[in-house]
């Protein structure tokens, strides 16, 4: 669906004031200026905008090593206010299914965990509230969520090694 808005502004401050909470919460014998800046940077990041950018990297790579340059020139430089899980909700409508298959497939070896990341989340929350921070990532629940989903949405792939890796993050790893 498109969205010509953002977020009102309520709505960002309530996040704010979430992320804040949490960081003094952690960091009761420990805080600082130094720490809550590092925090704030760490926890505040939306997983999936961090990860989008990397796959609509690998977007254009598949595009370009599949015979459909064009399509990976239009996918880098002319849909950068698409949001990149929907070109690919289009893609799966319009391509034959062995190529969509090979799209998906590889991208879980050679790009950034945003389908999986941008799924699960797309199908917890609504807009205005797209986004799946570090923050909220660290709760167990959310974690076992996402391995559920994972096993539901890719069987094929080892969900328990996705959720290690993206444990393993360090947040700048896709920026």
């Amino acid at each position: 669906m498109l969205q010509n808005k953002g977020p009102d502004l309520e709505l960002a401050v309530k996040k704010e004031n979430e992320v804040i909470s949490f960081i003094i919460n952690k960091h009761r014998d420990d805080f600082s200026l130094e720490t809550f800046k590092a925090a704030y940077a760490y926890y505040s990041v939306d997983l999936c905008d961090l990860s989008e950018g990397g796959f609509r990297d690998y977007l254009y790579n598949f595009f370009w090593d599949d015979g459909s340059p064009f399509l990976g020139d239009l996918v880098k430089h002319g849909g950068p206010h698409i949001v990149a899980y929907n070109l690919v909700s289009d893609f799966k409508r319009n391509f034959e299914k062995a190529r969509y298959d090979k799209l998906v497939k590889n991208a879980f070896d050679y790009a950034p965990l945003y389908l999986p990341l941008y799924g699960f989340m797309s199908e917890r929350k609504r807009w205005p509230e797209l986004c799946l921070t570090m923050m909220e990532w660290q709760g167990i629940e959310v974690t076992l969520a996402f391995k559920a989903y994972l096993e539901r949405a890719y069987p094929d792939v080892d969900g328990l090694e996705l959720v290690k890796e993206i444990n393993g993050l360090p947040y700048s790893k896709w920026a």
